[in-house]
């Protein structure tokens, strides 16, 4: 089954390059032990200190407290800011 998580977090003006380098750290990481794995880092259009990963798994049944890696990195980006993390999971179908 496809799932994702969104780990979002509201970072101070201050704060943001600092979290951005963070987290640019970590996906490098990440890919390093795992090259196949999805990770994407995306910033809000409206509110630059907004920033979000999305990351892609493909196992037999999401955790929908989120995997280990979504939650470490849940945890790391709290020093930042206000953090949402939630789990997805793809609807089976046809998709455009």
């Amino acid at each position: 089954m496809k799932w994702m998580e969104v780990i979002g977090v509201r970072a101070t003006a201050s704060n943001r390059a600092k979290l951005e380098a963070k987290l640019h750290g970590a996906v490098a990481e990440i890919q390093k032990e795992d090259a196949t794995r999805s990770i994407k880092i995306l910033h809000r259009v409206s509110i630059e200190s907004d920033l979000c990963v999305h990351l892609q798994h493909d196992s037999a049944k999401p955790d929908p407290a989120g995997s280990r890696l979504g939650l470490r990195l849940a945890a790391e980006m709290k020093s930042f800011g206000l953090v949402h993390h939630s789990v997805w999971a793809e609807i089976p179908g046809r998709h455009a």
